[in-house]
């Protein structure tokens, strides 16, 4: 399963909502759910969530995704429930109440049925980002996209997650540089800041192209509304990588 969890929390002139309070809603997250858990998360290599910040009226809207059952039922759940009223912020000494939620659950099965077998898939996809997005290759930063680097991320994210099928190979990350391309952007370069330091980033809108086979478009259409709750790139658990379809193009039947 597939969560997904909207908090808006009510207005506070000294709180601007940017993506850098992310970090610290992160610690409001791993404060709140099991401690078990959280020493869980805290030592995996690849995070079942991806969490970011988005600015409604001058309000906090958090915006969390869970990428599998466990993670739904420690973090969502807990998150979801009457007792969460709150979130303390204690590096601003400031504690914000909730004003609403908004709970939402699909899966990979329905990911794949909606792109598969219900004529959904386009040859031109653009995505808008709504949180700062940055890769790493080779150790180094890379703060331009590549089709290549969006698409192996998704990919290698839904195989740790998705409990019925595994898509990524040697085979499809070569097929994924041949047959993709970004045709069109508007990208501007910026700063993420986390705890004191600051990762270089970019944010703005990319299109791709897809090309080769009914079933690779398809699979490609399917990774990337999957990329909407998984975000993309590093450090998505943190509030970087998120980003929303916004529009496409060359339906195929």
């Amino acid at each position: 399963m597939i969560a997904s969890l909207k908090i808006k929390f009510e207005h506070n002139k000294d709180i601007r909502p940017n993506s850098s309070l992310a970090s610290v809603f992160h610690g409001v997250m791993m404060e709140t759910i099991n401690s078990a858990y959280a020493e869980y998360l805290h030592i995996s290599g690849v995070h079942p969530y991806s969490q970011y910040i988005t600015n409604e009226d001058s309000c906090v809207v958090w915006n969390i995704h869970t990428l599998d059952d466990t993670a739904a039922k420690n973090i969502i759940a807990v998150l979801n429930s009457d007792a969460f009223t709150s979130a303390k912020l204690k590096s601003k000494d400031i504690r914000l109440g909730v004003v609403s939620k908004e709970y939402s659950e699909t899966s990979c099965e329905e990911l794949l049925r909606e792109y598969y077998l219900e004529d959904n898939s386009a040859r031109y996809v653009t995505i808008r980002s709504v949180a700062p997005t940055a890769f790493k290759s080779n150790g180094r930063y890379v703060i331009f996209p590549t089709s290549k680097l969006i698409l192996n991320s998704l990919a290698k994210r839904y195989d740790s997650f998705s409990q019925d099928s595994a898509i990524s190979d040697e085979l499809l990350f070569d097929y994924i540089e041949k047959q993709t391309d970004i045709v069109e952007y508007d990208l501007k370069s910026v700063k993420f800041s986390l705890e004191g330091i600051t990762i270089p980033s970019f944010i703005g809108t990319v299109k791709l192209r897809f090309s080769g086979s009914r079933e690779f478009i398809c699979l490609m259409n399917m990774l990337m509304r999957y990329g909407e709750y998984s975000g993309t790139g590093i450090k998505t658990s943190l509030g970087m990588g998120a980003y929303r379809i916004i529009n496409t193009g060359g339906l195929i039947r």
